[in-house]
């Protein structure tokens, strides 16, 4: 039984702890968040569904102090949904211990931050594990699109566009702390590194980035749009909050293959659907679950010594991180960046 302590208790973390709580093997012994009503206040409004609403959290204890929480409790995995800038120094106490960590992505605010994650991680007692939970990357549509990929059963890839809008974040209280560059790391970082780790995910890391952006009269990131060269295939990807909330959140993807297009979009009347050269087209059918649930479920059966194939790994992440650098220092200066 793996004895699980969920740190940051707003939207993700509840939609965490959720997923925590239908697990077997498992058993969430502490909830910690320096703001203790988020464990009474009412569940976030946000683009998913899934978040653990309740306000009755069992036995386990909640805590204010994230030291005390590990001194008292000694859990086996920290989970930790914070703000990104709390993401290397509480990582770094928790392995220190040797204590798993899976953080919520993105890594850190910069790649230099990753680095001194992963340096911790390196430093932390044989076994030790950090999972950055890019949940794309376990999503069932983002899933089947990497199997199509790499087995080249329709050919190789010609061209691959994947966009991300949705409304500015608002959940929290007051301004949402998202919309602070200085601690979400903006539109780039929190949402379009989604569809940046997933072109690194399926092409290997790009030679270099071409961005382009839009600024809000604050000087806030507000949309972006990068060509990615990869070495062969175009691929593209858009992410913005600059949408009208009457339009909603949109996740989508459109790949060419060389017999084959996939589209996901969830807009559509069919919102996976496959085009082949010859034949009908047709809907996948995907295995039931949301990326949250699979990625807690891989990093728990990693942890507990089970065979589990190569997903993601703590360099990778920082890698994405070093992508969306780039991405960032591309649109300011209007040049291409190498890699």
């Amino acid at each position: 039984m793996k004895r699980i302590a969920v740190v940051g208790f707003g939207f993700m973390g509840r939609m965490h702890y959720a997923n925590w709580k239908k697990m077997k093997g498992v058993k969430v012994v502490a909830l910690c968040d320096r703001d203790l009503s988020q464990f009474s206040a009412p569940i976030a409004k946000a683009n998913l569904s899934g978040a653990d609403a309740s306000t009755d959290f069992g036995s386990a204890k909640i805590y204010e102090d994230f030291d005390k929480m590990l001194a008292e409790v000694k859990p086996d995995i920290v989970d930790i949904t914070l703000p990104t800038p709390l993401h290397p120094i509480l990582t770094a106490k928790a392995l220190k211990l040797g204590i798993h960590v899976i953080c919520e992505k993105p890594m850190a605010l910069d790649a230099p931050s990753c680095k001194a994650m992963l340096k911790a991680k390196n430093a932390a007692p044989k076994g030790t594990q950090l999972m950055i939970a890019h949940c794309l990357r376990f999503w069932p549509a983002y899933v089947f699109l990497k199997k199509l990929v790499d087995s080249k059963k329709y050919g190789k890839v010609l061209a691959a566009s994947f966009r991300r809008y949705s409304p500015p974040p608002g959940w929290g209280k007051g301004k949402s702390w998202f919309m602070d560059e200085s601690k979400s790391g903006g539109v780039a970082l929190d949402l379009h590194i989604h569809d940046t780790d997933m072109v690194h995910y399926l092409f290997g890391l790009p030679k270099s980035v071409t961005s382009t952006a839009v600024w809000g009269a604050d000087g806030v990131m507000q949309h972006v749009s990068t060509i990615y060269d990869v070495g062969g295939p175009v691929v593209t990807s858009d992410g913005s909050w600059a949408i009208n909330p009457t339009m909603g959140f949109e996740a989508s993807y459109h790949v060419t293959f060389e017999k084959a297009v996939a589209i996901l979009d969830f807009k559509r009347e069919k919102p996976l659907c496959v085009y082949p050269a010859k034949g009908e087209a047709f809907e996948p059918k995907l295995p039931a679950g949301d990326g949250y649930e699979h990625e807690l479920k891989w990093f728990l059966n990693s942890v507990s010594g089970k065979k589990v194939p190569c997903v993601i790994t703590p360099e990778q992440s920082c890698d994405s991180v070093r992508i969306v650098d780039a991405e960032k220092k591309s649109a300011k200066t209007k040049k291409t960046v190498k890699l």
